[in-house]
């Protein structure tokens, strides 16, 4: 069979279901050995106690929406052993990166913490996805939840 190459990075966010409080640092490295077990490249995994940022390397072997669901269903069964109540949100947003902007998108993840004292999940998230023209995936990850 033919060598096949693939060389895309992806920026993909996603977060907390009801955007609670449950992540710690400590899921980076697991999320990182995730990846690397399905043959992507991670490049940056970094968020706050609510999302989650990730600059990787898409394995060449797997849709964008196969590599998102195998890291949140990894990921959930090992944070299930410290929080019975940590679920992930049902969707996820993944951009394509050039290789030209892998260095500015991998400083912006890497800068989450002190970004998130100036502005919120939802800020950012509408950043992204209102101003792009995706308003209603907006809508869905955060209509209601002030009613919860």
């Amino acid at each position: 069979m033919p060598t096949s190459l693939c060389q895309i990075a992806v920026h993909i966010i996603f977060g907390t279901k009801r955007h609670r409080p449950f992540l710690t640092d400590e899921i980076h490295p697991y999320i990182h050995g995730i990846i690397t077990n399905v043959k992507g490249v991670p490049i940056r995994i970094n968020g706050t106690e609510n999302h989650i940022h990730i600059l990787t390397m898409l394995p060449k072997d797997m849709s964008v929406a196969d590599f998102v669901r195998t890291i949140k269903a990894n990921s959930s069964k090992w944070f299930k052993a410290t929080n019975p109540h940590m679920e992930w949100q049902t969707g996820y947003a993944a951009f394509g990166v050039s290789k030209p902007n892998i260095p500015i998108i991998d400083t912006y993840i890497q800068n989450q913490k002190e970004h998130h004292h100036k502005m919120s999940f939802a800020e950012e998230m509408q950043k992204y996805l209102v101003e792009m023209g995706a308003g209603e995936v907006y809508n869905e990850w955060f209509e209601g939840l002030d009613e919860e």
